[in-house]
């Protein structure tokens, strides 16, 4: 049903059009009544609008064409219908130069009227079907661009990266624009959900349902504020991390408390759930992020149910220049060389005897570093179910029950000999599965801007002997293996038929609209409207 405002200043006029059909069987209504244009702007002022306004154009105070006029700028969608006499042409003249375009003559005559209400209420229906794919294409697309962000954004923290640039520009797609900045400020939050007993009685089995309600409801506390971005492991749904940007130095601290103190609050009162929460320190630079993000788990690991989780104190950080850039790769050359030696004197280095006054949470940060480190090599390297991973990730949530130096060396030398092992499988077997490992690598982020000589790099082969062992077991050349991902994934979002080109541009992988087309359709042979349009037929 749609909303009629009727605007004129003799009240027998306006009974007269309202006594003229039967509005509600005509799909309209008549809700609001005004006897001057003043009156009516105070009416559409204090809201809800109406779909369409029929005003006279001689009125006190402020006549139809002054409101008419009022109307179009502040309420530019709305439907104007003006009433006129035939002697009123200079009133209509004003009125279609500014942009309306239905009149009715007085007397009201009932089929003139029917006429123009049956055509406004089709405009009308297109307008809310046009509105409705509108929000449905801005909802998949703010999904979409939630998803690749998270993904994003586990990259920064967990696995090794092509380089600062190429991550930039990745997150500039994204519209991470705030967090591609080289000095970059930054926080990590560590919220994990905790099932009070009973909370679930019989219905145990619907776990789940309560870990997607906290997952949901950890994005709806982020989407309220400004550079707060969620992001989580499936592995492990009772866990949510988020990224705090540094914005506002003077009012980051008072942030931060109301942000943990009303997620807080919303877990128990909606869910009637406990969290632990632990903050990490502020890192600057983005190749701190990963030192933020093992920190804010260092915190959650020393948290309680009571309260937020002290933060480590600020000597955490300071304390770590252990763990230099320079180091970690070492540690990373060790390992994919499968040089145990090697890694165990860097390990010694990190964690000398001498540091014996070192507080015990230092060595555990360092240790969640360097299970980072094992995470993303695993990750390059492992084929098959990803065991190795899940073990990784689970001896990451179980550091914090370590309590010396001895048992956190001993538990990292372990871990590493199976990083190695599988390192080897991989390396040092047949060419058939180190291929296989690029493949994968390449499936999960062909959204970048890779090259053949960066993976050469990132798995130590010979860029010319990696582009012929490429051709010859893919059957393609590289650079072709990476558009068919690209272009096959943007059919797919071209047949569901929800988002701009521009959009699907971007999750795919290409810098513009422009770029994207033209590959498009020299793979094609069509362009992607033209696709669209034709899957959409045969559908």
């Amino acid at each position: 049903m749609y909303r009629i405002m009727l605007v004129d200043d003799e009240i027998g006029v306006r009974n007269s059009i309202k006594a003229k059909i039967d509005w509600n069987a005509a799909g309209f209504m008549i809700v609001q009544e005004a006897d001057n244009g003043l009156a009516a702007m105070q009416l559409l002022q204090e809201g809800p609008l109406p779909d369409v306004v029929i005003t006279d154009v001689r009125m006190p105070q402020m006549d139809g064409m002054a409101f008419v006029k009022a109307c179009k700028e502040a309420y530019p969608e709305l439907r104007m219908i003006v009433l006129s006499g035939y002697s009123d042409f200079e009133y209509m003249k004003a009125a279609i130069q500014y942009g309306v375009k239905d009149y009715l003559l007085k007397p009201v005559v009932r089929s003139e009227l029917t006429a123009l209400l049956g055509r406004l209420a089709e405009e009308l229906e297109a307008d809310r079907s046009r509105l409705l794919e509108q929000e449905q294409e801005e909802r998949k697309h703010t999904e979409l661009l939630g998803v690749m962000r998270e993904q994003l954004i586990w990259q920064l923290v967990k696995d090794e990266w092509f380089s600062v640039a190429t991550m930039k520009e990745r997150m500039t797609q994204l519209e991470l624009g705030a967090l591609a900045k080289d000095d970059v400020r930054a926080q990590f939050v560590t919220v994990e959900m905790r099932i009070p007993p009973g909370r679930l009685d019989d219905w145990s089995e619907r776990k789940d349902l309560l870990y997607l309600a906290f997952q949901l409801m950890c994005r709806e506390s982020a989407e309220k504020l400004a550079h707060v971005y969620p992001f989580h492991a499936s592995s492990h749904p009772a866990l949510m991390h988020f990224l705090v940007l540094v914005a506002d130095e003077a009012g980051h601290s008072r942030l931060m408390d109301d942000f943990v103190r009303r997620l807080r609050r919303d877990l128990q009162s909606y869910l009637r759930v406990a969290c632990v929460i632990g903050v990490g320190e502020t890192t600057s630079g983005l190749r701190q992020l990963k030192d933020g993000y093992a920190s804010s788990l260092l915190a959650w690991s020393q948290a309680t149910t009571e309260g937020g989780g002290a933060q480590p104190s600020a000597q955490l950080l300071a304390l770590t220049h252990a763990f230099s850039p320079e180091v970690e790769r070492k540690l990373m050359q060790a390992i994919e060389g499968v040089d145990m030696a090697a890694f165990a004197k860097q390990l010694q280095g990190i964690f000398a005897a001498e540091r014996g006054d070192t507080p015990m949470f230092v060595f555990t940060f360092l240790t969640l570093r360097i299970i980072l480190l094992f995470h993303a090599i695993a990750k390059k390297f492992e084929l098959g179910d990803a065991s190795l991973q899940s073990y990784l990730w689970n001896c990451q949530l179980a550091v914090r029950d370590y309590s010396s130096r001895e048992q956190v060396l001993e538990l990292l030398l372990e871990m590493a000999q199976l990083v190695m092992d599988e390192v080897r499988k991989t390396r040092f077997s047949s060419g058939q599965q180190m291929l296989e490992a690029i493949r994968k690598y390449v499936d999960e982020n062909y959204t970048y801007e890779l090259s053949l000589a960066s993976l050469a790099e990132m798995f130590h082969l010979n860029e010319t002997y990696l582009s012929g062992l490429f051709k010859q077991s893919v059957g393609s050349t590289f650079s072709d293996y990476v558009t068919k991902l690209r272009l096959t994934k943007a059919a797919t979002l071209l047949e569901e038929g929800e988002l701009k080109l521009t959009d699907i541009a971007t999750l795919v992988g290409y810098s513009s609209a422009s770029y994207f087309s033209t590959a498009f359709k020299k793979w094609y042979g069509k362009g992607p409207k033209e696709y669209r349009e034709e899957r959409g037929k045969r559908s």
